[in-house]
């Protein structure tokens, strides 16, 4: 680019203008000569002509005064007084175009001039002044042969003055001759060269602009029809040359870009095809071996696998997939995560990982990665709700390292995996969930029964057969036992009553029932060992909700009283964006296991009313039991 085009055309053009300027210059200067022995010629030609005439003039003049001596008849005066008055312009005529023909030619029209001279003073002009005189007077005046020897020196000096202005002439035309052939042959070659240039010229401008763009305009083209594949040969000048590198690697920037669109859309369509099984539910086996399938036919691979961490220490395979010309990777084996592999380097690093190379590893995976043949690896966690789950790894038997978008790739189908793994486990522990929820329904039934059967149901059967006995000692006149039986009777109905009562109060407080969230807190601190403070802002609720966060915090509270070894607990409860939120706090020794009974029996209650519990208990620091519970646009009333 730093000598482009224009410099280029710039140089060029200056150079055929100097060449065909040069060549017209070099035709102007030989016609220029041409004009200058033209005018020469012309000059010694008027100068020629101007000396012919004068002599002509005194050859008239002489020829028409012998004339008149010899015959003596006047008319022969006419032309020589003609000739006479004529003879001294001529003669000027002669001196000042002999001026310019030099010294020498100058001196010579100077003695022509005299000899004229000399003859009309000594022989013209006593004649012609004779006959002026009369007849008698002329006819006495006689020509001499000095006459003649002055005109034939007239002629003679006529002579001398014409033969340079010949030899002139003949120089002259030879000039003018050689002057005109230069023209010609200037012209000629200027044409010539000219043309030669401008071939040249138009040469350079067709091989250095025309052919490039041409050959760029057929790039461009076939880049509009589709063929992104189409190049250019480079190597043209400047600009052009530019252009040309510029259309390749838009040429190339556009297949690349083709190429990475093509694969975006086989990854999405690999993603959706996915993202449909999970959608439908299918089954975990079905949806990792579509994953395992599509991972390795995107990432190029050889061989793929899915594992899953049983223990800290151990992986399985659940899913593997490998081209037709690999072999197959176990599935359902249990490997050590001892020495190199993929499974191991994740759970270092919670992250994606790759291997360059097995050959120096050890441990049974990088042992079986030998065995198969494998020289790279590139692998991704599965992280399902914050916990690794497993590991998705792509290898190939090829020295080339995979591309560095691959753990994307791979990033992407480990998602919907772990989304498949979460709705699975989702759906496995609401089945589990409902199942611990209709067994404790069926034994709470079966106790309110036998509750029923052995206490209240007992009692008042008691109570009857003692009324049908005071109502036969009525009958039968004996009034003394009639008290007792009646005291007897009212004493196993108040007992029945009571049972009731309490068998009721084991199913829903009346406190609940009557006052509330709040009021029912306020009762369950009153049986506690510790103080509670009572932060329940929402008073009235939906009667399952209400039902619901009370056991929450009546089981909560029953936990703290029994392990926490706690000082102090409080009770929150307020409505957040339409959500029940419920804190149960304490300042125990904290170490509560999700696990135990009474916490799997809260998340089941919750999950009934799709609702969320959340445990934080460290060892040291005390226990936060919070639940959510959706309400659903239930009218509520509160104060929070």
């Amino acid at each position: 680019m730093r000598h482009g085009l224009i410099s280029r055309m710039v140089v060029a053009s200056g150079l055929l203008a100097v060449i065909v300027g040069g060549a017209f210059v070099v035709v102007l200067f030989a016609i220029e000569d041409v004009r200058s022995n033209a005018h020469k010629w012309r000059h010694t030609q008027s100068t020629i002509v101007a000396a012919s005439t004068l002599l002509r003039n005194v050859d008239r003049l002489e020829t028409a005064l012998r004339g008149y001596l010899v015959t003596r008849d006047t008319r022969f005066m006419a032309p020589a007084n003609a000739a006479q008055a004529a003879i001294p312009n001529g003669e000027r005529s002669v001196e000042r175009l002999a001026t310019g023909e030099g010294k020498a030619q100058s001196a010579r029209a100077q003695r022509l001039v005299e000899a004229i001279d000399e003859y009309l003073r000594r022989s013209a002009l006593p004649v012609l002044n004779a006959t002026v005189g009369g007849g008698a007077a002329a006819a006495g005046v006689q020509r001499t042969l000095a006459a003649e020897r002055q005109v034939d020196a007239v002629h003679s000096a006529y002579d001398a003055f014409r033969a340079p202005e010949d030899v002139r002439t003949t120089v002259g035309n030879a000039k003018i001759a050689a002057a005109q052939h230069r023209v010609e042959v200037t012209a000629a070659i200027g044409i010539a060269a000219a043309m030669l240039l401008i071939l040249v010229y138009a040469g350079y401008v067709t091989y250095v602009i025309v052919l490039p763009l041409r050959r760029a305009a057929a790039m461009a083209n076939q880049l509009a029809s589709g063929d992104l594949s189409a190049r250019t040969p480079e190597g043209a000048v400047a600009e052009v040359g530019a252009l040309q590198h510029s259309l390749n690697v838009m040429a190339g920037s556009l297949e690349q870009s083709q190429d990475e669109l093509g694969a975006v859309l086989a990854e999405q369509a690999a993603l959706r095809r996915v993202a449909t099984l999970v959608a439908r539910e299918a089954a975990p086996a079905e949806v990792f071996e579509t994953v395992i399938r599509e991972v390795g036919l995107l990432s190029g691979a050889d061989l793929a696998r899915m594992e899953r961490y049983e223990s800290p220490d151990v992986v399985v395979g659940v899913a593997s997939w490998s081209r037709e010309d690999a072999p197959e990777l176990s599935v359902g084996e249990r490997f050590s995560l001892e020495g190199a592999s993929i499974a191991a380097l994740v759970q270092a690093a919670r992250g994606p990982v790759r291997v360059d190379s097995f050959a120096d590893a050890h441990g049974p995976i990088a042992e079986e990665a030998q065995a198969l043949g494998i020289r790279t690896s590139v692998g991704c966690p599965i992280v399902v709700d914050d916990h690794l789950w497993g590991v998705v790894a792509a290898s190939s038997r090829s020295a080339t390292p995979f591309p560095a978008g691959t753990e994307s790739q791979l990033a992407e189908f480990t998602k919907l995996a772990a989304f498949a793994i979460a709705n699975t486990e989702k759906r496995t522990e609401i089945a589990a969930s409902r199942a611990r929820i209709v067994a404790a329904t069926e034994d709470e039934r079966r106790r309110v029964v036998r509750d029923l059967h052995d206490g209240a149901q007992q009692r008042l059967v008691h109570t009857v057969v003692t009324l049908k006995m005071a109502q036969q000692s009525v009958a039968a006149a004996q009034e003394d036992d009639v008290p007792a039986l009646l005291t007897e009777a009212l004493d196993n109905a108040s007992q029945a009553m009571a049972e009731l009562r309490e068998l009721s109060h084991g199913i829903l407080p009346v406190v609940l029932t009557r006052g509330g969230l709040r009021a029912s807190v306020d009762a369950l601190a009153t049986r506690m060992p510790v103080p509670v403070a009572n932060d329940v802002t929402a008073n009235r609720l939906p009667p399952a909700v209400e039902a619901t966060a009370y056991f929450v915090i009546a089981e909560a509270l029953t936990n703290v009283a029994k392990h926490a070894h706690a000082r102090h607990a409080e009770v929150a409860a307020r409505i957040v964006d339409g959500t029940l939120a419920v804190h149960v706090r304490d300042d125990g020794i904290g170490g509560a296991v999700s696990q135990g009974d009474g916490l799997v029996g809260m998340a089941d209650r919750l999950a009934v009313l799709d609702g969320e519990l959340r445990i934080e208990s460290p060892a040291v620091g005390g226990t936060l039991i919070a639940a959510e519970i959706p309400l659903d646009g239930a009218a509520v009333e509160g104060r929070g």
